[in-house]
């Protein structure tokens, strides 16, 4: 970090990050709408709709994947801004779209120039003074995007009309460019040469650390994308339906700035079992018959799934944060979360039988466990090399 970079101007940087990581994470934030939305335009197969959903995933996941290679050697600012004007053009591309090919081929182009405005971003993120209190504030941002989300988009969207959805993102996309002209950080770490990109890439910590999030993504990005239409097939009306997930959005922000605490007194495998097993609970209630009545089940589920998923989110970047120095893997980490993201909606659009939506559940509770067990594994090993190193010769 420069010390000589006055507050102001760290300031500004921080702020145009911080803009870019969250219209980086836009559509799977808004993904139980994006989903609804092509729901009820009734164009498309529930099939299509699961590869849609997954689309912009698609390019992200390309994009942010190579950043591993290029992040720290490319100029940032040129990057961001092409990234950011690609996916804003493409979002206006989209409108009146209704054959399946060339909306799957549109969606992945913005994913290819979000992707890579996002990379930067969670890069940039990694350079600042107070990285764990940067990426908290990332998703803090998120959360601010998404509950204004739930309340606006469904009341700007058309009936079986999309239009509002990338309306919407596109006057954040408009305010986050402008940042990004008036202010953009410079890559504050050297990137290093040789075979250290991968022996960081192919070892047995990084690989399992990637792996956890993958699954956890798919579980989450699963039961996500169908918790509005959950929702109202418990008999809820869509508007009531996008109120309490806005609700649950707002309250979730606190999750992120609860983690730390929590790890500071109880220690990160405490605070994994803590998030993992909630979530669980959370799936597992809404499964089979129920007598609470159907508003207060879906406001208490799915507040608390979106309080825990954000309170998720910082252990699994500091996991990827503790992999190397070079602050390139936390890059990939946008990755993890993509391949997550395209395997979900996909696998839980082909379990889903007659409105039954069971089976999207309990894959999504048997992804929380498998998580578990591999972050535990994960911060078993930490623990075991931590004390390799320290340990007398």
């Amino acid at each position: 970090m420069n010390t000589n970079m006055s507050h102001g101007k760290y300031l500004a940087h921080l702020a145009s990050l911080l803009f870019v990581a969250m219209m980086g994470a836009s559509i799977l934030t808004l993904l139980p709408l994006w989903v609804g939305a092509l729901t009820d335009q009734g164009a498309f197969t529930g099939q299509q709709i699961g590869w849609l959903a997954s689309a912009d995933v698609i390019g992200i996941f390309l994009s942010s994947a190579s950043a591993f290679f290029w992040v720290r050697r490319l100029p940032w600012k040129p990057i961001a801004l092409t990234g950011l004007a690609i996916f804003a053009l493409a979002n206006l591309a989209s409108l009146g779209i209704e054959q399946f090919g060339a909306l799957m081929a549109t969606r992945i182009i913005a994913g290819l120039g979000c992707g890579s405005a996002y990379a930067i971003a969670l890069a940039g993120l990694g350079d600042r003074r107070n990285p764990q209190l940067a990426f908290g504030l990332m998703v803090t941002a998120q959360v601010a995007f998404g509950t204004i989300g739930f309340f606006a988009v469904p009341r700007i969207m058309g009936e079986g009309d999309f239009s509002g959805f990338f309306h919407y993102l596109n006057a954040w996309l408009l305010i986050t460019i402008a940042l990004c002209l008036l202010a953009f950080p410079r890559s504050e770490k050297i990137d290093e040469q040789g075979n250290s990109i991968f022996a960081t890439l192919l070892s047995g910590r990084a690989i399992l650390v990637f792996a956890t999030t993958v699954v956890y993504y798919c579980g989450v990005s699963a039961v996500w994308a169908y918790l509005e239409r959950i929702g109202v097939n418990l008999g809820l009306e869509s508007a009531d339906v996008g109120d309490l997930l806005g609700i649950g959005f707002a309250i979730s922000g606190l999750g992120s700035l609860a983690t730390p605490w929590l790890s500071h007194y109880v220690g990160r495998m405490a605070t994994l079992l803590v998030a993992m097993t909630a979530q669980m609970i959370t799936m597992a209630l809404l499964i089979g018959e129920f007598t609470l009545d159907a508003y207060l089940l879906y406001a208490a589920t799915s507040i608390v799934f979106q309080f825990f998923w954000s309170f998720s989110l910082p252990l699994l970047m500091d996991q990827f944060n503790r992999v190397d120095d070079t602050g390139r893997f936390i890059v990939l980490c946008a990755s993890a979360f993509k391949v997550g993201e395209i395997a979900g909606p996909p696998l839980a659009a082909a379990l889903i039988v007659e409105r039954d939506f069971s089976a999207v559940l309990w894959l999504g509770i048997i992804c929380m466990a498998v998580t578990l067990l591999m972050g535990l594994l994960t911060e078993r090993r930490r623990i075991e090399t931590n004390s390799a190193l320290v340990a007398p010769a």
